[in-house]
């Protein structure tokens, strides 16, 4: 089994991992892990440095879970999310569809999106040392 975790370039380690540590945007519990960690970035927010993000976790019972917001950043070093957003249960091909819409709708070209994707990786502890804690 492969557990090289690609680099995450959308946003610092620290940024994410204060996304997941310490404002649980993904309310992670005991038995869940992540999954997959989507960036969009767009040439039209590029000035104030727009990202939109989806967190994923995989619970017990084998759905997911999600978080989507939009973060950016109006002053150097200083940033602010916003539309919020959870969807508590989803099947993994409808998390497929809706990248594919956001894709398409957005006409995001592949330079502007990334995807981190931590699910090969055995537990939660592995996936957060990946990502630096």
């Amino acid at each position: 089994m492969n557990t090289e975790v690609p680099t995450f370039s959308c946003s610092a380690g620290p940024e994410v991992l204060a996304d997941l540590l310490e404002d649980d945007l993904l309310q992670l519990q005991d038995d869940e892990r992540l999954w997959k960690l989507y960036c969009f970035r767009s040439a039209a927010g590029q000035r104030t440095q727009l990202r939109h993000r989806i967190y994923t976790k995989i619970k017990a019972n084998g759905r997911l879970a999600l978080t989507t917001f939009a973060v950016h950043t109006p002053v150097a070093g200083r940033s602010v999310r916003s539309n919020i957003a959870r969807v508590p249960d989803l099947p993994v091909d409808a998390l497929e569809q809706i990248i594919q819409a956001i894709l398409a709708q957005a006409h995001i070209a592949e330079d502007e999106f990334e995807v981190l994707d931590l699910s090969a990786l055995p537990t939660l502890k592995a996936q957060l040392d990946a990502l630096g804690a």
